[in-house]
Formats: structure tokens, C-alpha cells, sequence
């Protein structure tokens, strides 16, 4: 399967008391699947490092990176395509995040699966499929 892994669950990844479920584990552990990361993940995980949102996620994004190739993620870089796909996504009054809208437009684009704890993700369910 070819997942794209959402920015709480990439950061889940590297903390060894993280809360993902055992599905998701499994997901990642698993050889079989092809498990994306895309650039907006590690643009968004760079500014909230720069406002301190995020005081206890330790590793450089450099450093993160590296790591991610090294577990055998693949990193997604962002195309035109993409940006086109994110003009036209519905805008719901309950989900404005720019990151996660991208990473649906990245999904919908790329026809991956989405790897995710967040529900409001269900919110774009007719365009792309989630875990």
C-alpha cells in the first residue's frame, strides 16, 4: 500500500513512548508498503521548531530527514501538480490547516492513502482515502 504519513504521525515515528496504534505500527513496519513523506510535513515541522511549538521534538530537520531516508521513508518533493490539486480542494469552515490541506491535495494528486489520527481528515473522504 502507498501511504502518506501525516505530520502528527511522522512525529510519532521517532518517539519511542508515542501513542500510534497498533494499526499504525504495523502500517510503518511494514515492508510491503511504500511510506511517503512530503516536503510540506518537513516545512511545517521547520516553523513550528522556529516558534517553539514543538520544545520536546529534539532532532534538526537536516538530521530528520537523513533519518527518515535511513527507516526507509521516501521523501515526496512538492510539484506544480500538486499546487494546482490544493486551488481546488473544498474549503470547510471546521478545517482551514494549509498543511494538512496540502497533504490531502499531495494524496489526492499522488493516489495515496492518508496515515492519520486526525478526524478531520474525514471531512475530504469522497477525494481521498485515510487510515
Amino acid at each position: 500500500m502507498d501511504l502518506l504519513v501525516d505530520t502528527q504521525i511522522l512525529i510519532w515515528s521517532f518517539d519511542i513512548y508515542s501513542p500510534l496504534s497498533k494499526l499504525h505500527k504495523e502500517l510503518l513496519e511494514d515492508t510491503a508498503n511504500q511510506i511517503f513523506v512530503s516536503q510540506i510535513s518537513l516545512m511545517e515541522l521547520a516553523i513550528k521548531k522556529n516558534i517553539n511549538k514543538l520544545p520536546d521534538f529534539i532532532p534538526e530537520i537536516k538530521e530528520l530527514t537523513t533519518q527518515l531516508l535511513t527507516n526507509g521513508f521516501e521523501l515526496l518533493s512538492l510539484t506544480n501538480e500538486q499546487i494546482f490539486s490544493y486551488q481546488h480542494l473544498p474549503l470547510f469552515s471546521e478545517h482551514k490547516d494549509p498543511f494538512d490541506r496540502f497533504l490531502v491535495a499531495i494524496a489526492k494528486q499522488e493516489k495515496l492513502t492518508i496515515i492519520t489520527t486526525d478526524i478531520k481528515f474525514k471531512l475530504y473522504s469522497s477525494l481521498v482515502q485515510t487510515i
